[in-house]
């Protein structure tokens, strides 16, 4: 899961993974949301003979999961760059590098289909929606995630205020829709998909100390790239670093909308 850009232009920005910290920043990701992942594909309910699509696998953990579920079908994890994910987990399991902006899957080939913080990302993606439902198979379900970012000016906190906005700037320069997420079920919906529903979860600075850890790791990654675009002085990354140490009074700054829908039956 991972909160992946599809496409190799944004991998050259904040979120490369030849960033020293992208594996330990991936992992604290999985920590934050694969509870909540879990509880919705729970709902739709994955059985032993699914084929599964996990599209933007990251460091692989829900992948894993759901092979763990589905023993008697298959998954296919999906990244543009997988060097994080454990080809050899099970032998059902396959690892693919493609970038999804170009990917293409027969129709009817899956069961399942999710994806965590990837659409977000991507140019057209109402369009690829559209293609990943011709992938789903009758009665297949097409589970999405992204984070809806809420104001930076709003923060409470000033020393957040500056830095925190300049890294939605700098995403925001990436190509990234910072307020996709609010409009996922009605896109599930125009496509086509039936029992459309979905589940918001808060997050942000001070919620927890694991979504603290995360934010720790976003300054030491990111902070530089910050002040050498001019997007926050040296200071303002120190008190913001400063403040994320401090495990404040929660913030929320974040929603993570998680979408699902059913392709009618044949």
């Amino acid at each position: 899961m991972s909160l992946q850009a599809e496409s190799a232009d944004s991998y050259t920005g904040l979120l490369s993974k030849d960033l020293p910290t992208e594996a330990d920043r991936l992992r604290l990701l999985e920590k934050v949301y694969d509870a909540g992942t879990t509880e919705v594909l729970g709902k739709v309910g994955i059985e032993p003979d699914w084929n599964c699509l996990e599209l933007g696998a990251g460091a692989g953990s829900i992948a894993y999961w759901l092979a763990d579920r589905a023993p008697q079908g298959r998954v296919v994890a999906v990244d543009i760059d997988p060097r994080f994910i454990d080809a050899g987990y099970a032998p059902h399991l396959t690892v693919s590098s493609a970038d999804i902006t170009t990917e293409d899957f027969p129709d009817g080939s899956f069961d399942l289909i999710h994806a965590r913080a990837v659409f977000m990302h991507l140019p057209r993606r109402e369009e690829i929606v559209e293609r990943a439902v011709r992938w789903l198979a009758p009665g297949g379900w097409l589970v999405l995630e992204d984070v809806h970012f809420l104001p930076a000016a709003d923060s409470p906190y000033p020393a957040w205020q500056q830095v925190n906005g300049g890294w939605l700037a700098a995403l925001a320069a990436q190509g990234i829709d910072l307020s996709w997420a609010r409009r996922i079920p009605a896109t599930l919906s125009g496509a086509g998909l039936d029992r459309v529903d979905v589940s918001v979860t808060p997050g942000g600075l001070g919620v927890d100390p694991v979504q603290d850890e995360l934010l720790r790791i976003r300054m030491v990654q990111s902070g530089q790239s910050l002040i050498d675009a001019g997007l926050a002085t040296a200071d303002q990354v120190a008190a913001a670093r400063a403040l994320v140490e401090s495990h404040p009074a929660p913030d929320v700054s974040t929603f993570v909308y998680s979408s699902w829908g059913q392709k009618p039956a044949a």
